[in-house]
């Protein structure tokens, strides 16, 4: 009687480089701008709304629980969002969380004339085109929020990663944090469009950097929904198919 031969291939679990330095990016929760559909950039008027101190409450007690133990820095955007985020997620931590160091450039994008407004007041204004190709749109004011946000992004991590500890908190924003992991992982600006690397209200992810390393080697979701280690390869390439499918 002839045995067939079976062949089991194991896949190991991604893992980040030894001794990396790793890196928790949170957004804050929901603002009454967020629920009105009305712009928020730089335009630092915004408060968290009751959901929105919900989220960061229950961001909070994910920290607290789970991340707390590792943290080593904080670092907060100086905008009021952030910083009542930041708020909540203190309580819940108690004074085992560092002190915040406050960064004015891990500010919201700035759209200029657009913020205040709702989305349904500037579609006449150049909001399809900004939509539909970012990287290269310029307002009627000469102004290129992508390109200002990205160098932002860029030069956010070279600051970060002086001297950084083994594992940093950083609260901010959603187009800021959508450049801050693109950047990372040694993506481009047309990067920025891709849905994988959306930011939801109070969202957190990691991303792992090997000491001396010019792009980061995985990033993963932790909160409010958790993922696997993924590849910033993997996740670039993921990107680019995406993109391509989305392509008019």
């Amino acid at each position: 009687m002839r045995i067939a031969a079976v062949t089991i291939t194991l896949t190991m679990a991604l893992e980040p480089p030894q001794g990396a330095q790793r890196f928790l990016i949170a957004r804050h929760g929901e603002t009454n701008f967020n629920a009105e559909g009305r712009i928020q950039g730089t335009l630092d008027t915004s408060v968290l709304t009751t959901r929105g101190v919900r989220q960061a409450e229950e961001l909070g007690c994910y920290i607290a629980e789970e991340e707390l133990a590792r943290i080593s820095k904080v670092w907060v955007s100086p905008m009021t969002r952030a910083r009542q985020t930041l708020a909540c997620i203190e309580e819940a931590c108690g004074t085992l969380l560092p002190e915040a160091i406050v960064r004015d450039d891990l500010r919201e994008i700035e759209l200029h004339t657009w913020e205040g407004k709702l989305k349904s007041e500037v579609m006449d204004t150049g909001w399809a085109r900004w939509k539909a190709d970012p990287a290269s749109f310029i307002m009627d004011d000469g102004a290129r929020p992508l390109p200002d946000l990205w160098a932002r992004a860029v030069g956010n991590w070279a600051a970060l990663r002086r001297d950084a500890p083994p594992c940093s908190l950083v609260v901010s924003h959603g187009a800021l944090g959508r450049c801050m992991v693109a950047a990372a992982l040694g993506g481009t600006m047309d990067t920025f469009r891709d849905p994988r690397f959306q930011f939801d209200n109070c969202e957190l992810v990691e991303v792992a950097w090997a000491p001396g390393a010019p792009a980061a080697a995985c990033w993963r979701r932790l909160h409010r929904a958790r993922t696997a280690w993924e590849a910033a390869a993997d996740a670039l390439d993921s990107a680019s198919s995406e993109a391509v499918d989305q392509a008019p």
